[in-house]
């Protein structure tokens, strides 16, 4: 039986949400949504059209390839669809150097070019015209399903002279300057859009909604185009029954609408946060920002006295010492063992630590999980309210989802609290990444000749 101190417990309180208080937020994010598809303005979930009318169907056959920047690392996938199941791909990873992440749009334009170059010589491909789908993960106003115009970057990328321009463009004009390569774009997305689709090849029709929960939270769905009434689908040209919506629901709670719930421990974080007042989602839910929270609430503690006898821990103090990865290795273990902990006061250099401690650390780290899968849970809950299905398939991927050890129970408990018995859903594991996604979408993009 654990026993937790009292002024633990009153510390923790402030991060459990009840059901009536999730169930307002769930309520909060629903209101925002239908505002947010009828307005391009005043919503804090933008809702943003993706112009991928439909997902994998099962009968998309052929090569297609994926290009997948995100942070770091440039993905190229080679997706081979002959109905095998799974089907068979090819992938490698380059890395971004910092001075192109920073530099000019010309030098990773061609960058991204050089090592598709690269990839389609490797696999003797190079004469080839295949059908490229791109996965652009930074904030974009889509235009069509080939152009997509950046609105700002995140991720550590800094390239002025990109803002504003259209990404598709940039890059074609790239691959012309590199006459040697025959390839053709086909369709530009943000990871959920790959994501969903990837989801929705694994499990079928009734996959129609994807999360993606990792450094943020994001997610996007299958939505009826008459829905979507501040899109005009006539003078734009679009004549197809569906559209994939992104919803970008990390901005909720930038209208005041999370307030009542943020601790001292969430302000401080957002503040010393680059978008302050924004993505206040992701701050509460996404592993970028989690560690940092635990991380806080143990220095309070030990400022209380509560913990490691009250002698000070220095590198408690130091900004993400305390990372993600220390919340899983800690509820990964079994009640009662608590080697990681040990491990991971040692890293942290506390001179005095044992079993109590380890058990405080625990109740920690798992509250302040539990808390950002319940209002995970909240949205996802609006997102089903509002479609009225009677059934449905949720693709949940991401870091948190992939390597928090707790994390999916949680999030389905939740859900299952929040949702109406009448709808049943699954959460299926959505692991195959964007990277597939974006080749399925491509072969959707083909199969539908758009």
């Amino acid at each position: 039986m654990k026993v937790i101190p009292e002024e633990v417990e009153e510390c923790l309180s402030k991060f459990r949400l009840d059901r009536q208080q999730l169930q307002e937020i769930s309520e909060k994010v629903e209101e925002q949504m239908k505002m947010g598809l009828a307005k391009t303005k005043g919503s804090s979930i933008a809702m943003l059209p993706s112009y991928v009318p439909g997902l994998p169907d099962g009968t998309e056959r052929g090569k297609y390839v994926a290009i997948d920047l995100s942070g770091k690392n440039l993905r190229i996938m080679l997706l081979h669809l002959d109905g095998s199941d799974p089907p068979r791909s090819n992938t490698v990873n380059y890395i971004v150097a910092n001075h192109v992440m920073k530099g000019t749009g010309d030098q990773l334009f061609t960058f991204i070019v050089n090592c598709l170059q690269r990839f389609l010589q490797e696999f003797g491909l190079v004469d080839a015209n295949l059908p490229i789908g791109f996965v652009f993960s930074y904030p974009c106003e889509l235009l069509s399903i080939r152009s997509a115009r950046l609105l700002w970057w995140t991720k550590g990328f800094d390239i002025k002279d990109c803002l504003q321009k259209d990404v598709v463009a940039l890059l074609e004009e790239a691959l012309e300057m590199n006459m040697s390569t025959k390839v053709n774009i086909k369709a530009v997305m943000n990871d959920t859009v790959g994501q969903l689709a990837a989801a929705a090849h694994k499990y079928g029709p009734e996959c129609t909604i994807g999360v993606v929960i990792g450094y943020g939270c994001n997610s996007s769905y299958l939505e009826k185009t008459s829905r979507i009434t501040k899109f005009d689908a006539k003078a734009r040209g679009y004549d197809h029954e569906n559209m994939i919506v992104v919803t970008e629901w990390e901005e909720f709670g930038k209208n005041g609408e999370l307030d009542d719930i943020l601790t001292q421990f969430d302000r401080e974080v957002d503040a010393a946060s680059v978008h302050k007042g924004k993505q206040l989602i992701d701050k509460l839910c996404g592993a970028l920002y989690i560690g940092e929270v635990v991380r806080k609430v143990l220095s309070q503690l030990v400022l209380d006295r509560v913990l490691f006898e009250g002698q000070s821990c220095e590198k408690l103090d130091e900004v993400e010492s305390f990372p993600t990865k220390y919340i899983s290795e800690i509820l990964g273990e079994e009640e009662g063992v608590f080697k990681a902990a040990r491990r991971i006061c040692e890293e942290l250099e506390v001179e005095m630590h044992g079993t109590a401690d380890y058990i405080i650390l625990r109740e920690v780290c798992d509250v302040i999980s539990r808390r950002g899968a319940s209002i995970v849970a909240a949205a996802i809950a609006a997102l089903l309210r509002h479609l009225e299905l009677s059934s449905v398939k949720i693709g949940v991927g991401g870091a948190l989802i992939q390597f928090h050890p707790t994390y999916h129970q949680m999030l389905k408990e939740k859900l299952e609290e929040l949702t109406p018995i009448t709808m049943k859903f699954e959460l299926v594991p959505a692991d195959e990444g964007s990277c597939q996604g974006a080749a399925l979408i491509a072969a959707v993009a083909e199969r539908l000749k758009l």
